[in-house]
C-alpha cells in the first residue's frame, strides 16, 4: 500500500471566515448570510486535509468549506510524484483486488508504477457515453484516500464473503473518502494552455462488437486527459452517509436560466416553465455549441442507437449538448429545506475562494494556476446527524416519518458524471443511487450473490469490489473446471 499521507487537525478558526483582504469576522459574525473561505487558508501549501474528527455542523457553510479544502489539498503536489496532484497517488479499487482492468478482471502479474490505461467510459446508471463537441469520449477514474484502503483491510472487505458476514450497521471510519475524476482527451495546445490540470495517460480504445460500442483492452492510446469533472465523498463526525461534493471546470456547459448564459456564474434568472426552444447559451462551451436548444441538451445517444464510431479517428457522433439543468444543485424556485440558503452559500463561498486564489498572500504556486478555473457546484448530506441505517432507499429528501433527511444540494448532478439523469427523479442526487439498500448483481447475472443491505453500500467502490471479487473467483473455477483441475 502505498504510504498515506500525514494528516493534519483543521484548524479551529474553520469557523471564522473572511475575504482574503479583509479583517477576520469573530464567529458572532459567521453563519449562512457571510460564507467565505476561512482565515485558516493562509496559503495554499498550507492547507491541510480536513479532519472529520473537528468536523462542525452548524451550517450548510461548513459543509462546502469542508468540500473546497478536500478539493485544494488533493490538488497540491503529491509528496511521492512530482507535479502530479495528490489524488493520482492514491489506490483505485483495482489496486485493492489486484486487477488490470473492470473489463476482464484478470488478476495482475505484477505492480507497476506506470499509469494505468483507464477503461471506464459509460456513465453510472444509464450506460450513456458523454461524447465531446470534437466527437471524442469523456473517461472515468476512482480514487480511494489511505483510510479507505485501511478500512477495507482492517475487515477484509475484498472477499466477498467476508463481506456476506459484517454487521450491517457498520459504517466507514471518518476521514474515509472516495474520489471519481472525468477526463476530457486534448491536444497538445489545449494540454500546455494551463487553462486545465492535464495529465499524459494511457486509455483503451474503443470498437464496435455486436452492434454496441466498447473498450477493447487489447488496444491502447496515450493521451493528453484534461480534469473536467471531481466528485468528492467523504466521512466526516456525524455524517457516516458522506459528503457528496462536486466540483467542475467553469467552461464545461452553460447553466440553464431564463435566459442565456455566457459564464459559469451568470446570474441565473428562475425559470418557472422552460421552454424546449429556448437558447441556452449564446458561445461555444467544451460540451456545448452555441445556440443550441434546450430540448437538445443532454440527450443519451447511446441508448437511442444514433451512436456511430468511426474506429480508426476514434471519433464519435454526434456530440453531446450538455446543459446544467440545476445551477448550484438547486431548483431556485423550491422555497423548502433550504435550497435558496444552499444556492446562495456556494455562490458566495466560490467567489470568495476565486479572490482568495487569485491573491498574492495565498501563494498560488505556478504550476496550479489551472485551480482558478474549477468550481463547486454544491454538496449534499443528512440533514439528521448519525441517521444512516441499512436499507434505505432514499429515494425521497424525507425519512419514514416526513421528516427532512436530505439537505444541501438537493438536485445535485455533475455534467460530466451524471449528465443524462439531472432531470430524473430517480437518479437526480447522489442519494438515489448511493444507498443503503440491497444491491444485485450487475447485468442480472444469476450466479452472483446480491449484496445484502448494509451501510456500506452507500460507496460503490466498496458495492462493486463485492460483485468483482465473486466475479473474478466464478472465472477461475471456471476455467480450471475446463481444463479439467479440481
Amino acid at each position: 500500500m502505498k504510504t498515506p499521507a500525514a494528516l493534519a487537525l483543521l484548524s479551529s478558526s474553520l469557523l471564522t471566515f473572511s475575504s482574503p483582504n479583509s479583517v477576520a469576522a469573530s464567529s458572532d459574525d459567521f453563519n449562512d448570510q457571510h460564507c467565505q473561505a476561512p482565515q485558516s487558508w493562509q496559503s495554499f501549501k498550507s492547507i491541510t486535509m480536513p479532519d472529520g474528527n473537528d468536523f462542525n455542523s452548524s451550517s450548510n457553510c461548513e459543509f462546502h468549506a469542508w468540500s473546497w479544502q478536500m478539493f485544494m489539498w488533493l490538488m497540491q503536489e503529491d509528496p511521492h510524484n512530482s507535479g502530479q496532484p495528490r489524488f493520482l497517488g492514491f489506490e483505485t479499487p483495482y489496486d485493492l483486488l489486484g486487477v488490470e482492468n473492470r473489463e476482464s478482471l484478470l488478476p495482475r502479474m505484477a505492480k507497476s508504477s506506470d499509469a494505468k490505461a483507464l477503461d471506464e467510459y459509460l456513465q453510472a446508471g444509464t450506460e450513456g457515453l458523454l461524447v465531446d463537441r470534437q466527437g471524442k469520449p469523456v473517461y472515468y477514474s476512482q480514487y480511494l484516500n489511505p483510510e479507505f484502503v485501511d478500512f477495507i483491510s482492517e475487515h477484509d472487505l475484498t472477499n466477498y464473503k467476508s463481506v456476506q458476514k459484517i454487521d450491517p450497521s457498520l459504517s466507514f471510519d471518518i476521514n474515509v473518502a472516495e474520489f471519481k475524476a472525468s477526463w476530457k482527451i486534448v491536444d497538445a495546445t489545449t494540454a500546455n494552455s494551463g487553462q486545465y490540470f492535464v495529465t499524459r495517460q494511457p486509455v483503451y480504445k474503443l470498437v464496435n462488437k455486436g452492434g454496441q460500442i466498447v473498450v477493447d483492452i487489447t488496444q491502447q492510446s496515450n493521451e493528453y486527459l484534461a480534469l473536467v469533472g471531481f466528485h468528492i465523498a467523504g466521512v466526516v463526525k456525524g455524517h457516516p452517509e458522506m459528503i457528496w461534493a462536486t466540483f467542475e471546470h467553469k467552461d464545461n456547459a452553460p447553466n440553464v436560466c431564463s435566459k442565456p448564459q455566457n459564464s459559469y456564474d451568470d446570474p441565473c434568472p428562475v425559470v418557472q416553465n422552460i421552454d424546449p426552444n429556448q437558447i441556452v447559451s449564446e458561445r461555444d462551451w467544451t460540451f456545448y455549441s452555441a445556440n443550441t436548444k434546450y430540448k437538445e441538451c443532454n440527450l443519451n445517444y447511446s441508448v437511442s442507437g444514433r451512436l456511430t464510431l468511426d474506429e480508426k479517428s476514434q471519433t464519435l457522433s454526434p456530440s453531446t449538448q450538455v446543459c446544467r439543468r440545476y445551477a448550484w444543485g438547486n431548483d431556485a424556485t423550491q422555497a423548502t429545506f433550504k435550497a435558496p440558503t444552499n444556492i446562495r452559500v456556494v455562490q458566495q463561498l466560490n467567489h470568495s475562494v476565486d479572490d482568495l486564489l487569485a491573491s498574492k498572500d495565498f501563494a498560488l504556486p505556478q504550476d496550479r494556476q489551472w485551480l482558478k478555473n474549477y468550481f463547486e457546484v454544491s454538496a449534499i448530506w443528512f440533514a439528521q446527524a448519525n441517521a444512516l441505517k441499512p436499507g434505505q432507499t432514499l429515494a425521497t429528501n424525507v425519512d419514514d416519518k416526513g421528516q427532512q433527511l436530505l439537505i444541501g444540494g438537493l438536485h445535485l448532478s455533475n455534467a460530466t458524471i451524471e449528465t443524462f439523469t439531472q432531470t430524473q427523479s430517480t437518479m437526480d442526487n447522489c442519494f438515489r443511487c448511493h444507498n443503503s439498500s440491497q444491491r444485485f448483481p450487475p447485468n442480472g447475472s444469476h450466479k452472483l450473490s446480491p449484496l445484502k443491505p448494509t451501510n456500506l453500500n452507500i460507496s460503490h467502490a466498496f458495492m462493486n469490489m463485492y460483485f468483482w471479487d465473486q466475479e473474478m473467483k466464478q472465472y477461475v473455477k471456471e476455467n480450471l473446471a475446463k481444463k479439467g483441475e479440481k
